[in-house]
């Protein structure tokens, strides 16, 4: 390695593994093992020996204590660049800068702050190689680990490496799946036998042979066990304790016999990792009797001491008195006072009688972590300061705010514990506070849309006057979406007065989402605008931006801020509001459908199905195959999108799930016309319109409006389908959005019998939004096609029906490809070029054309059946036909001197 060789004992095969790393072989690295099998010393070697080589080495510990604490790891590793920031783009340099405290906002994507962080690596590295290595990574917070892990997965060939220590069956959040692993095992019996001697010459041959027994080839058991082996002490040898325990054990022993003081700074080292090596904050600095037990370590001169392992770390918290916790919290509390949300964790643990104005404080940084995406996190700092609550009140509006916190962050069980507790206030569940999570609990997990409506409705009609403004505001933020599941008029219709009443103590978010999210149709003038520009409103939540998407959704502007919608997306799906996670997974994913994007869609619903599964929400699950039918209905999967449509369809309509029928319906009219079963597909249109109406509340019934058309006019209903098409128009269906707009055109255009067809039609195929929409602009192209073709115009149709094929094989729907491909070739667009075959593919498809079959074709050319079959399979899409019937017209437009010119060779 051109630098000093291993000096670790047994461990030849591991250093060779991470020499990888000078070849550029190896960049990134999770090396696993157990408790004390050497991880930290393996990593301490790798640094010692890259640094000799030339490489600049950072290297960083984690401790449990901060695990808890958003960008604590990563806090430490972009210190040390900071002079590299003003280099980066704008919107990288904000994103560092939030988590570095030097600009206060949300907490940044990971893909942002990823790309930065990766780019500040590399720009250290211009100098030398460098690098990252960090030990206990299994108690890195959850937001560094995504950041990291990002970085580590597109170093590629930049001079950085990442190495990773990780204890073995430790719970984390760190995801290290693609990551390459060493898992580290303990030595050989040769390799244990020759490090107990050289750590611990002389040893009696008794005492030396206890020692490898109870080592069982564990390095640090093999470091510390034989003192207390040698003297008789009955901790090291009990075999009831697994060896971790017990080598805690020891380490607490050796604790016992150190000064208070220094028990006391160990203390604070680690419940937050705080000592300072120039004595900063008035924290006892000089740990001589520790670091004389073996306790801590220093790695330089003058650095800050750190726990020579995990265990001894372990050790000291199990062993100090409660009172001694709540003084070391307490003056934890005074050195992270320019920290929120540390402040908050230390004056929690501080005292464990009730105190008002620690209580206000915990609060303040439960916000702070929901502002960084961490609503797990201030689910309990709210409950702890409810529990530190001098007056009943506040206690109970604390818990409250706990539980929906926790409804949101995905927290469904610690949600219905804490509806427990707020029962027990009350005695049943006529509190808002308790109703509010409770029916939140009642929806995600049961679908329980009406009951849950009634219980709301009726406590807001009752007491709403009373209630504070926040209350009030996530209570009917509860009815919007259970009015909006039902897509019942009814629900609607007794809401939307109430709302009306108490419009000034409202949100304009929540009235935005009102009139969006309900009657769009009369709304709809301006819907689009007002939309874009509470995007630009300061100060919105999550919650805020996920009812913002919900709103861009519906008038088909989501595209345009898909950014931010992945930005929350990426932040929140942590620790973070998962609730509003699969609710924007859900609008992404209609927004894939509707955008083409079929490949992506079948990621996000996976994404979506196994966050649901996690959390418990059933209701979001069905959600998601409810939307997902569709995609599989487009695509020509019948059969697949029936299944799906019948699951959701039997749990969801006893429940009054409205708005899950209605997608359900649209799959199936979908899978009906892509197969061209027309009678079917009107039927189907039936279940969601009355021809020449729209139901109110329910937006699916407009959003459809060309496959109601479609249906009815290849099923026969032509008068039903034209006043459909009329009635779009006169209820301002196109108002609602561009989309809506291209499609309410070409459904006149399909039902009009006139020369005026082709000019809408023209209208149709050029819209801006078009696009856009690249299935809806295929589906118009085909119409248009046909239309053309019947028409006579064979030259103005083969450039619309080769658009239509080009548009559905790239979107991977065959039945849509087939349609089309055969109305292309009943235009005379496959002889244009039949130089694309070869000699042999010719003459069995002139054969073919003739009605031969491919057993007759093969009895003349001395081939099988089946490769007469592959022969056509390969021959039809280079002629733009699929079937037989269509080949002798594409080989007749194809008789010219160039044909033969190619047949000559």
């Amino acid at each position: 390695m051109g630098g000093p060789t291993s000096e670790l004992v047994g461990r030849s095969r591991e250093t060779g593994r991470l020499d990888g790393v000078l070849t550029g072989d190896l960049r990134a690295l999770v090396v696993e093992g157990d408790a004390g099998v050497g991880k930290t010393a393996l990593l301490d070697d790798f640094g010692r020996r890259v640094q000799a080589a030339g490489w600049s080495v950072a290297r960083y510990q984690c401790v449990e204590a901060e695990r808890d604490f958003p960008y604590a790891t990563l806090d430490q590793i972009l210190r040390p660049l900071a002079d590299c920031v003003d280099a980066l783009a704008d919107h990288q340099r904000r994103a560092v800068d939030i988590v570095l405290g030097r600009t206060v906002g949300e907490a940044p994507a990971v893909m942002a702050l990823g790309t930065a962080v990766l780019g500040l690596l590399v720009r250290a590295s211009d100098d030398c190689p460098r690098a990252v290595i960090v030990d206990d990574a299994h108690w890195m917070d959850s937001a560094s680990g995504q950041v990291l892990m990002f970085v580590a997965r597109r170093l590629g060939g930049a001079p950085v490496c990442v190495l990773l220590g990780v204890r073995a069956g430790e719970p984390t959040d760190l995801e290290v799946a693609g990551i390459e692993h060493l898992d580290l095992r303990p030595l050989d019996p040769a390799s244990a036998a020759e490090l107990l001697d050289t750590r611990h010459p002389g040893l009696s041959a008794e005492v030396r042979a206890e020692a490898l027994r109870w080592a069982v080839g564990n390095p640090l058991a093999l470091t510390e066990l034989p003192a207390s082996l040698a003297a008789r002490s009955p901790t090291a040898s009990r075999s009831e304790l697994p060896l971790p325990r017990r080598l805690e054990q020891v380490y607490a022993q050796r604790l016992d016999r150190l000064p208070e003081d220094e028990r006391f700074a160990l203390l604070l080292l680690a419940l937050d990792g705080v000592i300072d090596a120039d004595g900063a904050h008035g924290l006892p600095h000089p740990l001589p009797a520790a670091e004389a037990a073996g306790l801590v370590d220093r790695r330089r001169p003058g650095s800050r001491a750190s726990f020579r392992h995990p265990l001894v770390l372990s050790a000291v918290v199990g062993s100090a008195r409660p009172e001694q916790a709540r003084a070391a919290h307490l003056k934890l509390a005074e050195v992270r006072a320019g920290d929120p949300l540390r402040r908050a964790h230390h004056l929690a643990g501080a005292t464990d009688v009730p105190d008002e104005t620690i209580a206000h404080e915990v609060q303040l940084g439960a916000e702070h972590a929901i502002h960084r995406g961490g609503a797990a996190v201030a689910m309990q700092l709210l409950v702890r300061a409810a529990a530190l609550s001098e007056r009943a009140d506040r206690r109970e509006r604390r818990l409250a705010d706990a539980a929906f916190v926790a409804t949101h962050a995905g927290l469904l069980d610690e949600a219905a514990a804490l509806v427990g507790r707020l029962d027990r206030l009350h005695g049943d569940l006529v509190a808002p506070s308790t109703l509010l999570t409770d029916g939140t609990l009642q929806l995600y997990r049961h679908g329980a849309v009406g009951p849950t409506h009634r219980a709301v409705l009726d406590m807001v009609r009752r007491r709403g006057h009373d209630l504070d403004d926040e209350t009030l505001r996530r209570l009917v933020a509860l009815l919007l979406p259970l009015c909006m599941y039902s897509a019942d008029p009814d629900l609607w219709e007794r809401t939307e007065p109430m709302i009306d009443e108490y419009a000034d103590r409202l949100t304009p978010v929540t009235l935005l989402v009102r009139d969006v999210g309900g009657d769009l149709l009369r709304h709809a003038a301006g819907a689009r605008d007002r939309v874009a520009e509470a995007f630009t409103w300061s100060g919105s939540t999550t919650f805020d931006v996920t009812l913002l998407a919900l709103c861009a959704y519906f008038v088909d502007s989501l595209g345009e801020h898909r950014p931010l919608v992945d930005r929350m997306v990426e932040r929140e799906a942590e620790a973070g509001s998962l609730t509003d996670v699969m609710t924007l997974l859900h609008l992404i994913l209609l927004d894939e459908t509707v955008r083409g994007r079929w490949d992506d869609a079948a990621k996000t619903v996976a994404r979506g199905l196994e966050l649901s599964a996690r959390l418990g929400n059933e209701m979001f699950s069905y959600l998601y195959r409810a939307f997902y039918a569709r995609v599989l209905a487009q695509r020509g999967d019948v059969t697949g999108a029936r299944e799906l449509g019948l699951a959701v369809d039997l749990w969801a309509r006893p429940r009054g799930l409205g708005v899950l029928v209605q997608h359900v319906e649209v799959a199936a009219l979908a899978g009906s016309l892509a197969v061209g079963a027309y009678d079917t597909a009107w039927t189907h249109a039936l279940g969601l319109i009355s021809p020449g109406s729209f139901r109110p509340y329910a937006h699916e019934s407009f959003r459809c409006v060309l496959d109601v058309v479609e249906a009815g006019m290849a099923s026969g209903h032509v008068d039903e389908a034209r006043r459909h098409a009329e009635a779009a128009v006169a209820q301002h269906v196109s108002a609602v959005s561009p989309r809506m707009d291209m499609l309410c055109t070409a459904a006149l255009a399909i039902t009009d019998a006139t020369a005026e067809a082709g000019r809408l039609f023209e209208v149709a195929t050029g819209h801006p939004a078009a696009p856009v929409f690249p299935f809806d602009h295929a589906r118009i192209s085909l119409a248009y096609g046909r239309w053309l073709r019947r028409r006579r115009d064979l030259a103005g149709a083969r450039i619309a029906l080769k658009r239509a094929v080009d548009l559905f094989e790239d979107l991977g729907s065959p039945p849509w490809t087939e349609r089309a491909s055969h109305e292309l070739s009943l235009a005379g667009a496959a002889g244009a070029d039949l130089t694309r075959l070869t000699a042999q593919e010719l003459r069995i498809a002139e054969l073919a054309a003739s009605g031969l079959t491919n057993r007759q074709i093969g009895a003349q050319l001395y081939l099988s059946p089946r490769t007469v079959a592959t022969h056509l399979y390969r021959t039809f899409p280079k002629l733009g036909v699929t079937s037989r019937a269509a080949l002798r017209d594409a080989l007749a437009g194809g008789q010219s001197g160039e044909m033969s010119t190619y047949v000559s060779r």
